[in-house]
């Protein structure tokens, strides 16, 4: 990769790059690349830690602390902080973010404020979260305003778990930044909050917009809810297409959901071929609760089709999963198996 310009368009497009990278571009990073500076290090590190390429974040860590630069170094204390939080080391990510805060440089303030205002998030400590977010506005970097804007917003709405204006404006003001890594997010967390309060057409709206996110999180949340969204007012194909687009995604809790969305919608169209293979695709999820589902419908179809002992064999593996009604369906299903044998 060439030297990075300074300019705003160049960075975005540089970081976009590195971010769909994230198993490679790591290992080619040393100190001392003339572009791997304060800033890209930690958007680059946080942009791999927001879609859960941990291992990633932590590499760019490693690089940034390997630095001779001051600087640069603060930031490798602050991804490690990041990494630290994600798994639910808030101790660890304090003391680390404690270090990057000793660098006496206005960059570097207006990030340690940031990830101390995620720190007191995750710690349920709201209040201090919200004053160290609005430090981040006085900031003058626009990226970081726009992330604090969308955490503040977040943070209201879970707050309040319906609607609230101030988590829907503050929302606006981060989609009004344009920086792609956080209107996706914001828009999503919009389309949810209208979806609670049952205003459709909003959150419809801003689920597609949602879907276009580089986050492939939110992509994939967006388009699952979307999904299911169409799938309610019986709009058959377009829920099928979206429960394609997130059952494709790299997230495994939507990949997986999505997935038995689009399984169901396939076995009650009575193509049961398809749904067979996409039931098998959820089976197989990291997602706990959705590869158990997947067994489930596995076992029902088998059933169906004669097929007792894999039947047995899926119910069974669905059995041991602890949602009542994943329980409940195995079991009449295991009844079923018992009764055609006697």
């Amino acid at each position: 990769m060439q030297d990075r310009t300074t300019s705003d368009e160049q960075f975005a497009k540089d970081l976009a790059g590195l971010l769909a990278a994230p198993h490679t571009v790591p290992l080619g990073l040393k100190p001392g690349i003339p572009w791997f500076d304060f800033d890209l290090a930690f958007e680059l590190g946080l942009g791999y830690a927001n879609r859960g390429e941990i291992a990633a974040a932590e590499a760019v860590a490693a690089a940034a602390l390997a630095s001779p630069g001051a600087k640069l170094q603060a930031a490798g204390h602050l991804l490690t902080a990041v990494v630290h939080m994600s798994r639910g080391r808030f101790r660890r990510a304090w003391s680390a973010a404690g270090k990057a805060a000793k660098v006496t440089d206005p960059d570097v303030a207006a990030e340690v404020a940031f990830v101390r205002g995620c720190y007191h998030e995750g710690r349920g400590n709201h209040r201090d979260a919200s004053r160290q977010y609005v430090l981040v506005t006085d900031s003058g970097r626009p990226r970081t305003f726009a992330r604090a804007a969308l955490a503040m917003g977040g943070m209201l709405a879970r707050e309040t778990q319906g609607w609230d204006q101030d988590a829907f404006d503050t929302l606006d003001t981060a989609v009004a930044t344009g920086f792609a890594e956080v209107v996706g997010p914001a828009l999503l967390t919009q389309a949810l909050m209208a979806d609670r309060v049952g205003d459709k057409d909003l959150a419809e709206s801003r689920y597609r917009e949602a879907t276009r996110s580089p986050v492939p999180q939110t992509a994939a949340q967006a388009a699952f809810h979307l999904g299911d969204m169409l799938r309610a007012r019986g709009e058959t194909d377009g829920a099928r297409a979206q429960f394609a687009a997130a059952a494709r995604s790299s997230s495994p809790e939507f990949s997986g959901k999505a997935a038995l969305g689009l399984g169901i919608l396939l076995m009650e169209a009575g193509e049961s071929a398809d749904a067979l293979e996409v039931f098998t695709f959820a089976s197989n999820s990291a997602y706990e609760p959705a590869a158990a589902r997947g067994h489930c419908h596995l076992g029902l179809l088998a059933i169906d089709a004669g097929d007792l002992v894999g039947g047995e064999r899926h119910l069974k593996i669905a059995l041991k999963h602890k949602d009542p009604q994943v329980k409940a369906a195995a079991e009449t299903g295991l009844t079923q198996i018992r009764a055609a044998r006697r």
